[in-house]
């Protein structure tokens, strides 16, 4: 299936970032956007495999420009000097697909580790999009990686999942955050309805997010979403999944290169189409 039928809406001025793109859906999906023509910005924690990364996209897409820089978004320090570059060089970004995510392999869990898997996953990914939004060319493209590991059934209790949902805000998602944190820590997270699964509650509290933030910039062009990629063999899966990576970032391509007059905010996607979650 082609990626975008309609008449491109971009050119060679466009700019996409994606995150986390040294490897796996990031890279397939940099590489998706350069091929089509952008502008694309290709980020990782680890510069030397990033600029591999990098010249192997400039190389698949030669009519195209990829730039490349280092880019952690658990480090406020380095989302900051990323925004000041990204503004210096390049003046705004069009289109980011937020793709940086972390998860502990085997049967690890515990507070410290559930704080850092949503510091990087939700934290992480809200921090270096707030950075950015003042950056935005329109019409902008938000497309954020969550997982159908993040429904809303993986919440034991309704009244928690309730709370959850109805959250306003997103210091109330903080919060909510970090009552999950202290509840493993304190040995009682499964009696008070969260689930064993960090991961899970990450990608959940980041979908809840872009559904509040779709509506924070509902009239302003942009349309926000969040997706998941499905099971792909990729490191984060030891390469155990079911589908290429490439396969993975398909929609979080179509998304990102979608018709502004198909005009689509706060959903969340899987395989070209709208699933529940």
């Amino acid at each position: 299936m082609a990626l975008y039928t309609g008449d491109k809406w971009w050119d060679d001025k466009t700019v996409a970032v994606v995150t986390g793109s040294n490897k796996g859906i990031g890279f397939e999906a940099a590489r998706m956007l350069a091929e089509q023509g952008l502008t694309t910005v290709v980020t990782s924690r680890n510069e030397e495999q990033g600029k591999q990364a990098a010249a192997k996209i400039q190389a698949a897409a030669p009519a195209s420009r990829v730039l490349y820089h280092q880019l952690d978004i658990a480090d406020p320090a380095s989302v900051d000097r990323f925004a000041s570059w990204l503004r210096e060089e390049l003046g705004g970004v069009t289109v980011l697909v937020n793709n940086a995510g972390f998860a502990y392999k085997g049967n690890v869990f515990g507070a410290d580790e559930a704080k850092v898997t949503l510091g990087i996953n939700y934290a992480g990914t809200r921090a270096l999009t707030e950075k950015l939004l003042p950056l935005l060319k329109g019409p902008a493209r938000i497309v954020n990686v969550s997982s159908r590991a993040g429904t809303r059934s993986i919440v034991r209790s309704q009244q928690l999942l309730e709370r959850l949902t109805s959250a306003a805000s997103p210091q109330q998602l903080d919060e909510a955050a970090e009552e999950f944190v202290s509840a493993i820590r304190a040995g009682d997270h499964a009696a008070k309805g969260w689930p064993s699964s960090m991961y899970g509650i990450s990608k959940l509290l980041l979908s809840l997010w872009t559904a509040q933030l779709a509506e924070q910039l509902r009239g302003k062009h942009v349309m926000v979403n969040a997706m998941c990629p499905g099971w792909c063999r990729t490191d984060m899966s030891s390469g155990g999944g079911t589908k290429s990576a490439a396969d993975g970032a398909d929609t979080a391509v179509w998304l990102a290169l979608r018709n502004p007059d198909d005009f689509a905010t706060g959903g969340f996607w899987g395989e070209r189409g709208g699933i529940p979650w």
